[in-house]
């Protein structure tokens, strides 16, 4: 699938509007990927079963990763309206719950498949008008209104590992093969690469210093 041999966006040098244009990209190829994910499921109820005990149902990291991008927006005040409290609310809390914590589902009305994709429609076009009109200059840093754009992709791409391990905790009849997701027939083992000497070194807690990296001192979960 060539779609998922994607790059991490420099965020520290080039040129404003090609930069643009590469985050553009990068958000839709992102998204899309993550709505191909989900094409796996095989029935709609297949989205209200829990993989885990400790999880939310898989309609949940379905609608999460749309709202984060408005929540973190909203925070940043780089927006005014959000595009449905109720579901902001309800997909922002629980992504790693614990069994004494409110995964009783009793607390729950989750909406329908339809309606999340719905929403997710909504939230993509927001944000694609943002990644066209927002001022853009380099770096992006904590400071831009651009951090929450590209914290919100990143976020959504660390989501595609997390929820795919538990659509393949899913009963092998809730599943269905797609070409998009074919069957990895390679097992190299570990890197070969030799352990790190103990000792003090010269890394720390923070931003990073790659410059494809500055958003990662912010927690994404």
């Amino acid at each position: 699938m060539k779609q998922r041999a994607t790059k991490t966006i420099i965020l520290a040098e080039g040129d404003p509007e090609q930069k643009r244009a590469e985050i553009l990209n990068y958000f839709h190829q992102t998204f899309d990927i993550d709505e191909k994910l989900y094409d796996t499921l095989k029935y709609d109820d297949t989205f209200y079963l829990r993989a885990d005990r400790l999880r939310h149902p898989l309609i949940f990291y379905f609608g999460h990763t749309a709202t984060f991008f408005i929540n973190k927006l909203t925070i940043a005040r780089v927006i005014e309206q959000r595009i449905n409290p109720s579901y902001e609310s309800m997909f922002a809390v629980g992504v790693d719950e614990m069994s004494w914590d409110d995964l009783d589902e009793r607390h729950y009305n989750w909406p329908t498949r339809q309606q999340v994709k719905a929403y997710r429609d909504q939230a993509r076009e927001l944000v694609d008008g943002l990644i066209r009109k927002l001022p853009l200059s380099l770096p992006i840093t904590w400071e831009s209104p651009w951090w929450g754009i590209m914290m919100g992709i990143e976020h959504e791409r660390i989501h595609l590992e997390t929820s795919s391990v538990l659509i393949r905790q899913l009963p092998i009849d809730q599943v269905v093969q797609l070409p998009d997701w074919e069957i990895c027939l390679e097992n190299r083992g570990a890197a070969g690469q030799p352990a790190a000497a103990g000792g003090r070194g010269e890394g720390g807690a923070g931003q990073a210093e790659e410059p494809s990296a500055l958003w990662l001192g912010q927690r994404v979960r």
